[in-house]
C-alpha cells in the first residue's frame, strides 16, 4: 500500500486508488469540489470463470458522489481499466468497497442522505449534494427498502388506533404504543379487512393487552380475532366530545325560531361558552350561564349545560371506581327531561349502552388510557406532510415513524427489535432530543412529545 492510497482509504473508505488531481469549481455562485483517482489495485491476468487469458477492454470512469467538506460538495471520479477473456468473453472491472454503485455515490453518503431525510425535505438535502431533490427521494425510499426488515418496533401492550386523512394519500390508521407515547406503526386505509390482515401478521399479537380507539366498529372484529388477549377500550374523549354535540344540537335548534341578529348574538355570545366546563368559566361566562336560568326562552340551554357537565363528572368524580362511575351514568341518564328537544343527550345515552362494554373497560385498564397521544402524532403526521408538500404514503410513514435518533438506534442494534420487554418502564425509544446542541435542534421537528423528557433506549 503506498502513500496515496492509505491517505484515501483514510479519506474516502476506497481502497486501491492513487489521487490523482482535484478540481474546485463554482457553478450559479456554489463552490463544489472533484478528486480524481485512479484504480492501482491487482488486475486478473486469467477469467474467473474459465481460467482463460485475459486482454485489456479499455477504461472506464465511475462518477459518485460523497458526503459534503465544510459545506462543499464533493464528487469523486474514479479512473478504472477494463479486462475480457478471451475465451468466454467475461468481462472484468474493479468493485469498490463503501461505494454504492446502484445510486453512484459512497456508503456514507447514502446513509447521510437518509438519516438527514428524516428531518428535512428532499430539497433541503440536495442543496448539500451535487444531487437533485428526485434523486434523493429515490435514495431515502431504497434506503427504507432495504432496511424493512430492521426498521421494526417492538409491539405495545398499550395499543392507539386512529385515523387520519391526508390529500392525495386518503385514509391512514395510526398505530401508537400509549405506555411508552411511542409512534408505533402507520397503515393506508382503515376498512376491516384491512385492519384484520394487519394484525394478523402482527409479530407477538398475543402481548397487546388493551386497544383504545373511538367507536368504530370493525375495530371490534380485527381486535377480536388478532389479539387474543387485548381488551377494547373505547377513548373517553371521544364519547365525552359527543355531549358538546348535543349542546350544539339543541342551540341550534332554539336558534331557528329567532330573528338573524338574535342568531348572530346567540351564536357568538354561547356557543363556546356553553361548551366550557364549568371549572374553567370566566366570571363573565359564569353570568351568561346564570343570566340563561332566568330566561324562559334560553332555559333549556342552561339544562342542556347541566347535563353535559354531569355526563363529564362521570369520569371526572369516579377516577378508580367502576361500579361508582355505571351508577353515575344510570342516574345522569334518568336526570334526562323528558321534552323531545333533549333527545339528542337520549341519543348519547344509547351510544354508551352500544358500547357499554367498551367504554367502562376504562376503569378496568391499569393506566388512565387515552388517545390523546395518538391525536398529537396526527397532528406531527399531518405538519411532516405539509412540510414535504405532499409525500406518497411510503415516504410519509418511514419520516413519521423512524425519526432520526430511532433509525441509528435500530440500525446500531444489528435488525433486533428494539424497545423494552412488556410493561417495562420507560420509552421504547427516545422522542426528544440528545445532549448536544445539534441534535437539540433537531429534535424540535423530530419529538412527537411536547414537553417529555429524553429516555434512553433499553440494550437487549
Amino acid at each position: 500500500m503506498n502513500g496515496s492510497d492509505s491517505l484515501i482509504r483514510e479519506l474516502f473508505g476506497i481502497a486501491d486508488c492513487d489521487l490523482v488531481s482535484t478540481e474546485e469549481t463554482v457553478e450559479n455562485g456554489k463552490r463544489s469540489k472533484t478528486i480524481y483517482l485512479k484504480y492501482c489495485g491487482d488486475i486478473p491476468r486469467k477469467c474467473s470463470k474459465c481460467e482463460g487469458k485475459t486482454y485489456s477492454h479499455g477504461h472506464r470512469k465511475l462518477s459518485i458522489a460523497d458526503t459534503p467538506k465544510g459545506g462543499v460538495p464533493i464528487r469523486i471520479v474514479i479512473s478504472f481499466p477494463r479486462y475480457r477473456c478471451s475465451v468466454c468473453g467475461n468481462v472484468w472491472q474493479p468493485t469498490f468497497e463503501n461505494v454504492n454503485e446502484n445510486r453512484m455515490m459512497t456508503t456514507r453518503a447514502y446513509m447521510d442522505i437518509a438519516q438527514r431525510s428524516l428531518r428535512s425535505t428532499f430539497r433541503e438535502v440536495c442543496e448539500d449534494y451535487t444531487l437533485t431533490h428526485v434523486t434523493v427521494k429515490n435514495v431515502f425510499e431504497d434506503f427504507i427498502r432495504d432496511h424493512a426488515q430492521k426498521l421494526r418496533f417492538r409491539t405495545p401492550a398499550f395499543l392507539g388506533i386512529d385515523e387520519i386523512k391526508i390529500k392525495k394519500i386518503g385514509e391512514v390508521t395510526v398505530i401508537t404504543d400509549l405506555e411508552h407515547r411511542t409512534l408505533y406503526d402507520m397503515l393506508k386505509g382503515r376498512n376491516q379487512t384491512t385492519l384484520t390482515e394487519y394484525f394478523m401478521k402482527m409479530p407477538a399479537r398475543e402481548s397487546v393487552l388493551w386497544v383504545c380507539s373511538d367507536m368504530y366498529r370493525p375495530f371490534e372484529k380485527s381486535i377480536g380475532q388478532a389479539m387474543p388477549n387485548a381488551r377494547w377500550v373505547i377513548d373517553h374523549f371521544h364519547v365525552v366530545m359527543k355531549a358538546n354535540e348535543a349542546i350544539d344540537t339543541i342551540r341550534r335548534a332554539l336558534q331557528q325560531s329567532m330573528s338573524k341578529k338574535e342568531r348572530i348574538n346567540t351564536k357568538r355570545g354561547l356557543a363556546y361558552t356553553l361548551k366550557t366546563r364549568r371549572h374553567d368559566l370566566t366570571t363573565e361566562e359564569a353570568m351568561k350561564i346564570r343570566l340563561l336560568r332566568t330566561d324562559p326562552a334560553l332555559q333549556s340551554l342552561a339544562v342542556a349545560f347541566d347535563l353535559k357537565e354531569s355526563f363529564f363528572d362521570i369520569w371526572d368524580e369516579n377516577p378508580t371506581s367502576k361500579d361508582n362511575a355505571m351508577e353515575a351514568f344510570a342516574q345522569w341518564e334518568n336526570s334526562i327531561p323528558k321534552d323531545a328537544q333533549y333527545d339528542c343527550f337520549r341519543d348519547l345515552a344509547q351510544t354508551v349502552h352500544n358500547f357499554f362494554e367498551q367504554i367502562f373497560n376504562y376503569w378496568d385498564c391499569p393506566i388512565a388510557i387515552t388517545n390523546g397521544y395518538t391525536e398529537c402524532a396526527n397532528r406531527l403526521i399531518r405538519e411532516t406532510n405539509m412540510k414535504g408538500r405532499g409525500y406518497s404514503f411510503d415516504t410519509l410513514r418511514a419520516r413519521s415513524l423512524f425519526r432520526r435518533s430511532n433509525l441509528q438506534s435500530i440500525l446500531d442494534s444489528g435488525g433486533l427489535y428494539i424497545g423494552p420487554s412488556i410493561l417495562a418502564q420507560g420509552p421504547l425509544f427516545t422522542t426528544e432530543a440528545s445532549d448536544t446542541e445539534s441534535q437539540e435542534k433537531d429534535a424540535a421537528s423530530d419529538a412527537f412529545d411536547e414537553g417529555e423528557s429524553t429516555g434512553e433506549i433499553p440494550q437487549n
